[in-house]
């Protein structure tokens, strides 16, 4: 269930990331709000798990801020809302990962001259695709 309901989040995050280069605030919302309710009926991961999963995500837009917003905010927030899920650890292993394969799909763009170093990039698809790998490798543990 925690695993479909993650992957439900990204993917409309991902679509709506390439799509519009946007994410809906009211869909992080009611993902991050069945993520607590999950948490309180089974009680999977502690408030404080919870609470340093959504760190992560408050530390990008603290970033986000600083840098005028070279990071998203709608990426701090969904990385609020995957704290939720993942807790601490496995949320930021999350942001190591997508970040890094994002940023290698940005080298590989610039070296054929298809991007600029000023270019976006958006993040969720590199979100979902390390979260989908760690679903089949690892049950989506990262």
């Amino acid at each position: 269930m925690e695993a479909a309901t993650l992957l439900g989040l990204l993917g409309v995050c991902g679509f709506e990331d390439i799509k519009i280069k946007k994410i809906r605030l009211v869909v992080i919302n009611i993902f991050a709000i069945v993520g607590v309710i999950y948490h309180l009926i089974y009680e999977r991961l502690s408030w404080l798990d919870m609470l340093g999963g959504m760190s992560i995500g408050l530390i990008l837009l603290l970033i986000g801020y600083l840098s005028k917003e070279k990071i998203g905010y709608g990426d701090g927030l969904l990385f609020m809302a995957t704290g939720i899920y993942l807790g601490f650890w496995n949320n930021l292993i999350l942001l190591w990962l997508s970040t890094t394969a994002a940023g290698i799909y940005g080298l590989i763009l610039m070296a054929f001259k298809k991007k600029k170093k000023e270019s976006e990039i958006p993040l969720v698809p590199f979100i979902l695709g390390v979260y989908v790998v760690s679903l089949i490798f690892n049950g989506g543990t990262l």
